[in-house]
């Protein structure tokens, strides 16, 4: 393997670590702003009323469920009412959780310095129930046992006013997907008044943390105000559930595992076609951006089938393998390794996209090579986001099973058409956009193969840190 360190030297290669840098943090923020406008708009209707009561098994912890528990362990809600309530929906294998978990344990003490009448309680929902109460109880990798009371829910949670049983997740999630993490503060009377879907918002925690000091310290009117988000409806029909997986395709798209990977498939897409304006116009090639997003859709699509495979075998074991973080983390690195060896002028033969892209000719014997690189990129993109997706398309199918196969099939085929359209609309988005001014890219071409480089670098780098120190990310997007 021969790398060019020369390459360290050249002014060029610094400048295209600051254009990168730019385009990656342009790019991650429309992401994760996409994320919080698609869960703010498909959180909006359902019925505006108080929770269900929640009861589910404790960790039984002296000290620390044992102050809130009944006499059969389990965390019973309705004992809570009068106070303010903040519920916080994870599991152990979710990593964008545990930035939310880090934030609340910061903020707890402050709140409860707070002068008020009402009582502060926050306790954590397994909204995972693969998971066990012996491994929510295990500290390990880049979790750690909440320090509030926590325990293990299930689909029988929820105890609703007829007295028929629900699932929580169901009801108090982003328009009943069942993403997660998904954090929620409960008003005095039972009402939600906010309510957050990741660890990292926009807003640095500002609207959460304000809903919290104004149902401490507020009146009457100033908490009845903020009561605007219901609780989600469970649908059984057939067009409620294609519309479930097609909402759910959006928010993992945009989750905040993916947000790193994003920057650099727009930067891979453009390298493509810098490559094609740059070749004689006999051989270049008449892949239409449309079909590239195809491509990258179905290779996201495939790579949550073959999850899905491989966790319906290995059933329980699966959640409790750590196989998610794995392969999150692997991608990571890959990504970060990858950029670097390209940036040095080595490739290796199965990810070397942007080298392959720009130096190879792309005439009709080497089409399919564009092709295939397209379709692995969207595996790749998938495989990123894994540690967050994961949480929410595995649940998903499960509860879709509880419904019969009609329903899986529906489900899964909005989340796969939603998938796929989005990946359509952003690579047609680049395509298009870079063909309106192609005659002027051939001279970017060795601009962008560097720029796409220290793009794997950021995206590797920004999503290692994501996944071993999530609160870091959360800092950085509250400057």
């Amino acid at each position: 393997m021969r790398l060019d360190m020369s390459v360290l030297r050249q002014r060029q290669t610094w400048a295209a670590a600051v254009m990168a840098g730019l385009m990656f943090v342009g790019i991650s923020a429309l992401a994760l702003s996409a994320f919080d406008i698609a869960g703010d708009r498909i959180g909006e209707g359902g019925e505006i009323e108080p929770i269900p009561v929640i009861l589910f098994d404790s960790l039984q912890r002296d000290g620390i469920e044992s102050e809130i528990m009944d006499e059969e362990g389990r965390i019973n809600t309705s004992l809570l009412r009068g106070g303010v309530l903040i519920i916080d929906l994870m599991a152990h294998d979710c990593t964008n959780c545990h930035a939310v978990q880090h934030h609340l344990e910061d903020e707890i003490p402050r709140w409860e310095e707070m002068e008020s009448a009402r009582e502060l309680h926050v306790i954590a929902y397994g909204a995972w129930y693969d998971e066990s109460l012996e491994y929510l109880n295990t500290s390990e990798g880049g979790y750690k046992v909440p320090g509030f009371p926590t325990g293990l829910g299930s689909v029988h949670a929820a105890i609703l006013e007829n007295g028929t049983l629900s699932d929580p997740v169901r009801l108090l999630t982003t328009g009943g997907t069942g993403l997660i993490p998904a954090v929620l503060v409960i008003d005095h009377e039972g009402y939600i008044i906010a309510r957050e879907n990741t660890g990292t918002p926009t807003d640095g925690w500002s609207s959460f943390d304000s809903a919290v000091e104004t149902a401490l310290t507020g009146n009457q009117f100033e908490i009845e105000s903020l009561r605007t988000i219901g609780i989600a409806e469970e649908k059984s029909s057939a067009s409620a559930i294609f519309a479930l997986g097609v909402f759910l395709s959006i928010l993992v798209f945009f989750s905040p595992c993916a947000f790193p990977v994003l920057p650099s498939f727009v930067t891979f897409q453009m390298t493509l076609m810098a490559s094609e304006a740059s070749t004689d116009s006999r051989e270049r090639r008449r892949i239409k951006p449309p079909i590239l997003g195809l491509l990258s859709g179905f290779g996201m699509v495939s790579f949550f089938l073959v999850i899905g495979i491989i966790a319906a075998i290995m059933g329980r074991a699966f959640a409790l393998s750590g196989m998610i973080r794995i392969i999150a983390i692997f991608v990571a690195f890959s990504l970060a390794a990858l950029g670097f060896l390209n940036l040095m002028g080595w490739t290796s033969n199965l990810f070397s996209f942007v080298q392959r892209a720009i130096d190879r000719p792309s005439d009709g014997s080497k089409k399919r090579s564009a092709e295939a690189n397209t379709f692995l990129y969207g595996v790749g993109y998938a495989a990123a986001s894994i540690d967050c997706t994961a949480i929410a398309v595995l649940p998903f199918v499960v509860f879709l099973g509880t419904m019969g196969v009609e329903a899986v099939f529906t489900g899964l085929l909005g989340l796969a058409l939603g998938l796929i359209l989005l990946m359509v609309i952003i690579v047609s988005l680049v395509g298009y956009g870079n063909a309106a001014f192609a005659s002027r890219i051939n001279p970017l071409t060795q601009w962008i193969k560097v720029i796409g480089s220290w793009m794997m670098i950021f995206a590797g780098t920004v999503l290692l840190v994501f996944l071993f120190s999530p609160e870091t990310i959360s800092s950085v997007i509250q400057m």
